[in-house]
């Protein structure tokens, strides 16, 4: 936690403009994926271990083959994913449980979700970022989706659509649920989370003000996931 903290300290992001926080986002609304797009396979998790810090990727992945004769695509076999919806999960947050979250190998735009709770309350939303010396930097707006499934491996087509970082490395994603939670001071009122994060974001971009995030990293209603 001391470190995420250290790590919204000196965040470099540029939003879409500095308006008071809102209720609900616009911008990214229309770019909502469709929550009926996934894989539905029965996965035998033998792929490389990910432990969401970096986990070991085969630079020649192949198929897995599972227990009905469905495969795991090969871009993504290097993960370990659930086949029975409760073992195999790779990672583990308080936020939204065990998990695996694995970038294809063949694109990096090209993130996959596998949870062990479905998240049916709210959507989830995936925010693409940079990590270079303890920085973690945007570089494109939330892509967000429902998770019904604890069966199924979730497609998330990311964007690199921050003006000037397009060639950015996706070395990582912010991950949160789209729904509304208490910040304090300077916040004070209820805000869903990407808003709260992407308003914090700015505002310490702008005026060097961190207090905003500060308020943000206190809550803990996030994940920070390096690939």
């Amino acid at each position: 936690m001391k470190f995420l903290k250290l790590l919204f300290l000196i965040l470099p992001f540029i939003i879409i403009g500095c308006n008071q926080p809102r209720d609900r986002r616009t911008a990214y609304k229309a770019r909502d994926l469709d929550s009926n797009s996934s894989y539905n396979y029965d996965y035998n998790g033998n792929g490389g271990n990910e432990n969401g810090n970096g986990g070991n990727e085969n630079s020649n992945p192949t198929a897995t083959p599972t227990p009905n004769g469905q495969t795991v695509p090969p871009e993504i076999s290097h993960c370990s994913w659930s086949s029975d919806g409760v073992n195999g999960f790779a990672s583990t947050h308080a936020h939204i449980g065990a998990y695996t979250l694995c970038q294809s190998s063949s694109d990096q735009t090209k993130v996959h979700l596998q949870v062990k709770s479905p998240i049916t309350d709210s959507q989830v939303c995936v925010i693409p970022t940079y990590h270079s010396n303890n920085r973690a930097i945007y570089i494109g707006e939330p892509r967000c989706l429902l998770i019904n499934s604890n069966m199924s491996i979730y497609p998330i087509s990311l964007l690199r659509n921050r003006t000037g970082y397009s060639n950015f490395q996706i070395t990582g994603v912010m991950v949160m649920k789209d729904k509304a939670f208490f910040y304090p001071s300077p916040f004070y009122q209820y805000l869903l989370s990407p808003d709260a994060f992407l308003f914090c974001s700015q505002w310490l971009d702008q005026t060097g003000d961190s207090s905003y995030c500060y308020a943000f990293d206190s809550i803990g209603q996030y994940v920070y996931h390096q690939f």
